[in-house]
């Protein structure tokens, strides 16, 4: 039978002497727009989890529960979900700032964790996260990289590692958020870290998962060689990095050190380098555009239409705006709790780790240093950058 971490039988025998799957005890920690996506993911469509707490200090919160999770429970305050009995793990998609502590709290009581992204928009408050994971390696800490679990970028990180492409060398990733005239998102930003470590930080990730950051380099009939790579320090994943940007639609976030359209470049150790564009003034809705350049293939991944119907008018012939970033990413979500609720229940290795996130917490730092500063960022050998 299976056991959960605080030592309760989560499995039962069907009378034949078969054991049951075990189902994993799930809580949400933070009930928003996020929050909500997973408790009805986890609630409705991930069989091997069951959801038994949602805490969240919002009235709209506990009406949400009680309209749309039958039987579970609610709580305020998520210190009141830790001691739950036969708890196995918790998601966590607080604002914020609440990140690194919540996640600290929860591996002390020896619960797995789902944290959203980023890890904190404080680089140094990530550290201790990163420690405290380090030192509980029976428990799986997952970060919220979701683009990693979406069917055509899957096909796309296949298909490089297939070395048809050949090596690839460059990536460019384009994001871009639909304009929100309402000022709702002013607001927002000054708590989010700034529009690399709360917008670019996916394409960070996915940048470094793509190129094979990270990774040790491979042998490749196509392209490049391992030899031919650039020594990499040990430590060192980036040589460089540059950014500026413009505000184009929001001029209140001139006062917040920030933009609402930001261009970077990063410069690997392993030779590869990534551009990054970052709109938060699409017109057409939400777009996620990714172009890896191999030294064999050119491979694309655009942002599919929200409908099938082509549309002809007098204004000419089109489709339905690009959905927002839950429709274009909604099928990920689900994949990406059910690869959790597997690592859990299975002991598999995290496909998304905290040490990922760390990672591109450091590149996302270093990009707003120098887009406030107009000056490149070096890395050190220890694999910090040069602030």
């Amino acid at each position: 039978m299976a056991v959960t971490m605080n030592g309760t039988t989560n499995g039962s025998s069907n009378g034949n002497g078969h054991v049951k799957p075990a189902k994993l005890k799930v809580a949400i920690l933070g009930c928003g727009r996020m929050g909500q996506r997973h408790a009805h993911n986890i609630f409705h469509l991930t069989p091997r989890a069951s959801l038994v707490a949602v805490a969240d200090p919002s009235p709209a919160a506990k009406t949400w529960v009680q309209e749309n999770l039958d039987g579970v429970q609610y709580f305020e305050d998520p210190e009141q979900v830790f001691d739950l009995p036969g708890l196995d793990a918790v998601i966590i998609s607080t604002i914020t700032s609440t990140h690194a502590p919540l996640t600290i709290k929860a591996v002390e009581k020896g619960l797995h964790v789902l944290l959203e992204k980023p890890i904190s928009i404080d680089v140094e408050d990530s550290r201790p996260v990163l420690a405290v994971a380090d030192s509980r390696p029976d428990l799986k800490v997952m970060i919220g990289f979701v683009r990693r679990f979406d069917t055509a970028f899957k096909q796309l990180h296949t298909h490089l590692t297939s070395t048809a492409a050949g090596q690839p060398f460059l990536l460019k990733s384009t994001t871009q958020d639909a304009y929100d005239p309402s000022g709702f998102f002013v607001a927002y930003a000054k708590a989010s870290g700034g529009i690399f470590m709360d917008c670019g930080i996916h394409d960070i990730d996915m940048s470094r998962w793509f190129l094979g950051v990270g990774q040790p380099a491979k042998n490749n009939t196509n392209g490049l060689s391992q030899s031919s790579r650039p020594p990499v320090l040990s430590g060192k994943q980036v040589n460089r990095v540059y950014a500026t940007g413009l505000t184009v639609r929001h001029p209140e976030l001139h006062e917040q050190d920030d933009c609402d359209n930001a261009l970077g470049v990063i410069e690997y150790a392993n030779g590869s380098s990534c551009t990054l564009h970052l709109s938060r003034t699409g017109m057409g809705g939400y777009e996620s555009l990714v172009e890896v350049f191999g030294t064999e293939q050119k491979l694309v991944v655009e942002t599919p239409a929200s409908s099938h119907v082509e549309v002809t008018d007098g204004h000419g012939r089109r489709v339905e705006s690009a959905p927002t970033y839950i429709e274009r990413f909604g099928e990920a979500f689900i994949h990406e709790v059910k690869a959790f609720v597997d690592c859990c229940l299975d002991d598999k290795p995290v496909p998304t780790s905290v040490a990922d996130a760390f990672q591109a917490a450091l590149i996302a730092k270093a990009l707003t240093q120098s887009f406030r500063t107009g000056k490149p960022v070096d890395f050190g050998d220890d694999g910090e950058p040069i602030l």
